[in-house]
């Protein structure tokens, strides 16, 4: 089924360029300020009762980016987690990372592989070019209803390019070539689309490759001698993605169409610093970590949409297979002694499924559309690993399978004349987990009833109030289950371990939202003034969390809550064991605010995002005193406070100049523990600067783009701090693209 699928896409996408039918109008819809709620369920984003934002195309080229992270944080309680170095960082949205944010490709769901405290292969593997992009929609805050387990952060949805959107719906044959170079890490990104429009198809063709070197950031000249990390102005990279994708829409007639993909990329980051540390750089020159991930996708989407309100149907199928690599090289010297440290992972991940949605039109007194979606997708992973002699092959996950299939109801109507707008629905999932390694326990099974409300009540002509419930779960991953390892915490220091956990319970969370929205339109001052305000509160129960454990084994055989050492610590004996399985620990409460504003006028466009959050935790065991904290305390992933402002000018025809402001508030809001040992960080702001040339005449299909990231070349430490002095951002960027149409 897999293989003949994926055939099925390759040739749908190859047969849709010449078949001959007759085609309804293949016009694109205009999707720049539009929210997708469910299967084909769409608003404009002021109508949403939800914390959302969109990126159109423009947008998106003006960010002149290679890495899906470096547009992302520009938005409200969106940030990176993960090393600045390029393609090693994942998106994060509201202080939460990994499998707890949905991410989907045209709809085909991207997944993070994680064992909960780290990606599987150290880098970025959603293999995602920004150049195909046409939109990125983000909703903050619970969305299980919509999308299943994992979205109890948020969820990010992005769509690519059709031929349409290059031609701006003309007929024809075309081709686009982009070159852009990154100063601060002497990168190339060059892109290549061949596009193909007439009656009865849409196709596009697209290649892509983008190349780092070492990366720039900026040394705190002014620190102690004998802080080296923070004296680093360079970090050793070498890392690249290559992507090449093919996607066809085929109108067979007024009601049935047929659309493909697939999508291919190779990401790779070489000789990097062990464990993406530069401490441990510093330490051991010796040793060095590669980094691999391949990635091909394959789908395939019929629509059918009667003549008739009640109809339209959507049956989507997908394939996809994920490999990565994992080496380690080198050695490190312990007096005369050289300890070898070589050894490899490599690990594949599989997944498929299928989705059958329906949408229905209903008007009348009360216009509603209900959308109707079942869905079943299953997924293998398979890992394996030798340590200094490749013969000594092992494994730490064994053959796990996972399995899910849920049936959703969601439905959006308008009452009292259109004032009153409610979007609602349920959702039913059930999952199983299970591992040929730990048949002595039984499968993880268990399913999830995920509810959610949304009121917009338009109260006055350009007065919006809003208000809306939702629930979220995330099943555990089978990286977090199944995890069976042992290695030393510290180079030359004691082991730790990852023990199974089968018995994890899934994360539930309870999320509430209510606001407010001002908009105008066309006034003497502005031709469109739109502000929105978002207040939100979420609990996750069984929050789950890779936290240090630290145990000795009494007489008894039990395990005994240890302290750190080497002296006991009021009372408590020595732990012997360090244990980073994960862990049901408790409770996760965050709450905040997320403000966004957009004004233009004549020439002018300007946005502004500002978003405040705090989040804290009990049940967290204390790594310093061996004890579990059940009082409630500041959770450290918690993101700093931050204010966007994007002005952009439009001189003449051809030339536009704009500037960006990221203001980020100072992260003071930890445990005194990581205060004490630095992990702080200081009030900040970075600028941005961007111009666009257009041609116009006979240089119509030419542009040119200039930008400046971190005008001041100041160096900024990241929050949340994962390293006390770990860089938030790369010095001074200068990028410059080139694009030309055929």
């Amino acid at each position: 089924m897999k293989y003949s699928t994926l055939s099925f896409c390759i040739f749908a996408a190859l047969y849709g360029a010449t078949a001959d039918a007759a085609a309804p109008d293949t016009s694109s819809a205009t999707i720049e300020k539009i929210e997708v709620l469910g299967h084909k369920l769409t608003t404009q984003n002021h109508d949403v009762a939800a914390s959302v934002s969109a990126l159109t195309k423009e947008q998106i080229a003006r960010q002149q980016a290679a890495d899906l992270n470096q547009i992302l944080k520009t938005l409200p309680n969106v940030e990176f987690s993960g090393s600045v170095t390029p393609l090693s960082g994942q998106p994060a949205i509201r202080g939460l990372y990994g499998e707890r944010v949905h991410i989907s490709v045209d709809n085909v769901k991207r997944k993070i592989d994680s064992d909960g405290s780290q990606n599987i292969a150290q880098i970025n593997s959603l293999g995602i070019n920004p150049d195909q992009l046409k939109q990125i929609q983000v909703l903050r805050g619970a969305d299980s209803l919509t999308v299943g387990s994992g979205a109890i952060g948020g969820s990010i949805r992005l769509v690519t390019k059709s031929a349409a959107d290059y031609l701006q719906d003309n007929q024809g044959l075309g081709a686009s070539v982009s070159v852009t170079h990154l100063s601060v890490a002497d990168a190339n990104d060059v892109n290549v689309s061949i596009f193909h429009l007439n009656d009865h198809s849409d196709t596009v063709l697209s290649f892509g490759q983008v190349k780092y070197s070492d990366i720039d950031v900026v040394a705190d000249e002014h620190t102690d001698e004998e802080d080296d990390i923070q004296r680093i102005s360079k970090i050793k990279n070498e890392s690249k993605r290559q992507n090449v994708a093919l996607k066809n829409t085929w109108y067979i007639n007024d009601h049935h169409s047929l659309t493909s993909k697939v999508d291919y990329s190779k990401t790779e980051s070489i000789d990097q610093p062990y464990a993406q540390r530069m401490d441990l750089a510093i330490a051991y020159p010796t040793l060095a970590e590669d980094y691999k991930n391949d990635y091909l996708e394959g789908m395939v989407n019929y629509t059918y949409q009667a003549d008739n309100d009640l109809i339209d149907l959507d049956v989507q199928a997908f394939f996809s297979r994920k490999t990565y690599d994992e080496i380690t090289k080198g050695f490190i010297e312990r007096g005369s002694n050289k300890i070898n440290y070589d050894s490899a992972k490599t690990g594949e991940s599989k997944r498929h499924g299928l989705r059958v949605a329906n949408l229905s039109t209903f008007t009348g007194k009360v216009k509603h559309k209900l959308a109707i979606e079942a869905q079943y997708e299953a997924e293998s992973f398979d890992q394996q690993q030798w340590d200094d002699n490749p013969a000594n092959l092992s494994t730490y996950y064994g053959d796990s399978d996972a399995s899910n299939w849920s049936i959703s109801i969601i439905d959006q109507s308008q009452w009292w004349q259109d004032k009153l707008l409610l979007t609602g629905g349920v959702r039913f999932d059930h999952y199983s987990r299970s591992s040929d390694h730990f048949t002595g326990y039984q499968d993880n099974d268990d399913s999830a009833l995920s509810g959610e409300l949304g009121v917009t009540i338009k109260a006055a002509e350009h007065l919006n109030l809003y208000a809306k419930t939702a629930q979220a779960f995330r099943a555990p991953s089978l990286q977090e289950l199944y995890k069976k390892d042992e290695w030393r915490c510290h180079i030359g220091g004691k082991i730790c371990f990852s023990e199974p956990q089968p018995d994890l319970q899934a994360e539930e969370s309870q999320n509430y939202e209510i606001g407010f929205g001002l908009n105008w339109q066309n006034l003497h001052y502005a031709e469109n003034l739109s502000i929105k305000v978002m207040y939100f509160d979420t609990e996750v129960d069984n929050y789950i969390d890779n936290v240090p454990f630290m145990y000795y084994i009494d007489a008894n055989g039990t395990k005994q809550l240890g302290s750190l050492g080497p002296e006991p610590s009021n009372g408590i004996p020595v732990a012997t064991h360090r244990d980073y399985s994960a862990k049901n620990i408790g409770k996760l409460f965050s709450h905040g605010v997320e403000i966004e504003a957009h004004y233009s006028f004549a020439a002018l466009d300007m946005y502004l995002g500002y978003a405040s959050m705090n989040m804290d935790v009990e049940g967290v065991p204390n790594f310093y005193l061996g004890t579990i904290d059940y009082q409630s305390q500041p959770y450290s992933e918690a993101p700093a406070d931050k204010l966007t402002w994007n002005s952009n000018y439009q001189f003449n025809e051809n030339i536009n100049l704009g500037l960006q402001l990221l203001h980020y508030r100072a992260q003071q809001r930890l445990d005194d523990a990581m205060l004490e040992r630095g992990f702080g960080t200081k009030t900040y702001t970075v600028y941005n600067l961007n111009a666009k040339y257009q041609g116009t005449g006979s240089l119509s299909n030419f542009s040119a783009r200039l930008g400046v990231d971190n005008l001041t070349d100041k160096r900024y430490l990241r929050a949340p701090a994962s390293e006390a002095n770990d860089p938030a951002e790369l010095g001074r960027n200068i990028k410059m693209t080139v694009r030309y149409q055929f």
